[in-house]
């Protein structure tokens, strides 16, 4: 049985290959497409299916910037093509709020374990210990805030430079023992110095994608709820 898509302006979900039915769930948030990071790293399609909720609540639950909204939900429509064309069973629920679209899945794919890796934001890490779902550490950043902690521990200032070189020393990043190779730990006053006002025809110029069906069909979701000039397919670099 092969997946099917179907949609409405209300919801489109993929209904679950027969296969797909007591598989280990990994749930992706928009801000986790990365097929090397926490739960997803040893996933296989054959012992795994993958769960992503597009929220409206979410979407609607302030004025976005028309150009934000459609990089993120343009971005986990692709990541969701990527992982089926890699053999995963897609459920992709677009529903009114995140635990709608969990509620969702279980009820479709009836999963053994649905697993996460540990959300960044804290409405998010608030979702996800109200439900019934197994939590992996993030590794989406060089410091895990409990290794924040660490580093933290009585401090009564906080500097960036402080940090820079704790992770610098823990990381052994550019470094000759306990000192920096060079002898420097950073240019700072070298780059403060102001960009030449000529030769500007050297610098890179942006990167332009062509903009394609996923695209357009974003940009008409999310319309009603966003602002400003719409995505012409120039990206910052």
């Amino acid at each position: 049985m092969m997946a099917i898509e179907t949609s409405s302006r209300r919801s489109a979900v993929v209904a679950p290959t027969m296969n797909s039915v007591n598989l280990e769930t990994i749930w992706v948030f928009g801000d986790q497409l990365n097929r090397d990071i926490g739960a997803l790293r040893l996933a296989r399609p054959d012992t795994h299916q993958i769960l992503m909720v597009e929220s409206r609540a979410k979407v609607a639950s302030r004025r976005w910037h028309i150009q934000r909204a459609h990089f993120i939900v343009a971005s986990m429509r692709r990541f969701a093509d990527e992982l089926r064309e890699e053999g995963f069973s897609v459920d992709y629920q677009r529903a009114d709020s995140m635990r709608d679209g969990v509620r969702r899945h279980q009820e479709m794919c009836a999963p053994s374990q649905i697993s996460v890796t540990e959300p960044n934001s804290f409405a998010a890490r608030e979702l996800v210990a109200s439900l019934d779902v197994h939590v992996e550490l993030s590794d989406q950043f060089l410091c895990h805030p409990s290794l924040f902690e660490e580093f933290a521990g009585t401090r009564k200032t906080f500097k960036m430079e402080d940090f820079y070189r704790w992770q610098r020393k823990r990381l052994n990043i550019l470094m000759d023992g306990d000192t920096p190779v060079g002898g420097q730990w950073n240019f700072d006053e070298e780059n403060r110095e102001p960009p030449p006002k000529t030769g500007h025809d050297r610098w890179p110029q942006p990167v332009y994608a062509q903009l394609d069906e996923i695209d357009a069909e974003v940009m008409r979701d999310v319309s009603e709820t966003t602002w400003g000039a719409v995505p012409d397919g120039t990206w910052a670099t």
